[in-house]
């Protein structure tokens, strides 16, 4: 099936189902003034509350819970390495738990930059709506010249 098909397929199906014609467009927004995935206008909006309840049960719970997690694996791996020493198999222990401490390591890593992140998140937008509140009022309200038709 070439390509023209497929979208003449496709754009029949459309039609048959009373829905205009899309296109794809990758360099800008829709004429109608929408946003690109079709829906009402998006906004950012924040949750303080949220925030503080996801960065301490980060703190308390989900970063010590990964530690003691990643930990339990410790002691029986070391065992397994030892007692198959000499074996592929204890070779192929040893490597799966150098492998098993380094993802833990990542995701502990992954967990604090996320706990950091949400906390300098309020920081970063407050700053950000000082600098454009600082732009604005560098603008000159003073009467715009006008053009004589």
């Amino acid at each position: 099936m070439a390509w023209d098909e497929w979208e003449q397929l496709k754009a029949d199906a459309l039609e048959r189902r009373g829905e205009p014609p899309q296109r794809m467009r990758l360099d800008g927004a829709p004429a109608e003034g929408g946003t690109a995935t079709g829906g009402a206008q998006q906004t950012l909006q924040t949750d303080p509350t949220g925030k503080a309840a996801a960065i301490r049960a980060l703190q308390e719970t989900i970063r010590p819970d990964t530690d003691t997690s990643g930990d339990r694996a410790q002691e029986p791996s070391g065992t397994a390495v030892r007692v198959f020493s000499g074996w592929a198999t204890g070779d192929g222990l040893a490597d799966a738990h150098t492998e098993w401490q380094l993802q833990v390591k990542n995701l502990k890593d992954r967990l604090a930059n996320d706990q950091s992140s949400l906390a300098k998140a309020h920081d970063e937008f407050q700053f950000v709506d000082h600098g454009v509140r600082n732009q604005i009022a560098q603008v000159d309200p003073g009467r715009a010249p006008r053009r004589e038709i």
